[in-house]
């Protein structure tokens, strides 16, 4: 009975604070591609917690931010140990894209599979950016729908910035990818 509530409470905290949440973690990674793995092990780690002891609904927002910065943290320790540590090359991009998992679109279920992976390839293609502002501040933009200035601020950079990054980038995708550009 008891893990039944806290199903409930979790799903609950879970639908509040998902959107939130991600958006912050987006903000404080690295590298975008991180984010949804990240985000996996704080509801993970927030369920573990959940069924050891009670836990109260005031500020879970702020308790799972802090969650999230202990996992980026360790997230980002891990990563380094394996760098010096490893004896490949991890320059190498071959294996890269075989890696990559998507973080949500917003793609029509209607649209021909044609368009999806072109938006896969596009989407991709941003991911791998070497100026990981780049995807966070199309995530941001497109798929969050903030605004100019929100991104901003929480990315912490100037509008002009956001609105350069947007405008390149929409620039580059058109002459890369063969598509006409308003």
């Amino acid at each position: 009975m008891a893990s039944q509530q806290n199903l409930k409470k979790f799903n609950s905290i879970y639908d509040k604070t998902y959107s939130d949440l991600l958006k912050y973690v987006i903000i404080k990674c690295h590298n975008v591609n991180d984010a949804n793995d990240i985000v996996q092990e704080v509801y993970f780690e927030f369920w573990k917690i959940l069924n050891k002891k009670e836990i109260s609904d005031s500020n879970i927002k702020s308790f799972l931010i802090g969650i999230a910065n202990n996992k980026i943290k360790k997230h980002y320790k891990l990563i380094q140990k394996i760098k010096t540590i490893s004896l490949f090359n991890t320059d190498n991009n071959e294996n890269e894209n075989d890696s990559i998992e998507n973080i949500g679109d917003s793609i029509n279920i209607e649209s021909l599979i044609i368009e999806k992976d072109e938006w896969d390839n596009i989407w991709n293609y941003i991911k791998n950016k070497k100026n990981q502002n780049i995807p966070k501040i199309f995530y941001l933009y497109y798929v969050l729908e903030l605004t100019i200035k929100e991104i901003s601020k929480d990315l912490d950079v100037s509008e002009s910035y956001v609105k350069n990054i947007i405008y390149r980038t929409l620039k580059e995708l058109c002459s890369l990818f063969g598509k006409e550009c308003n």
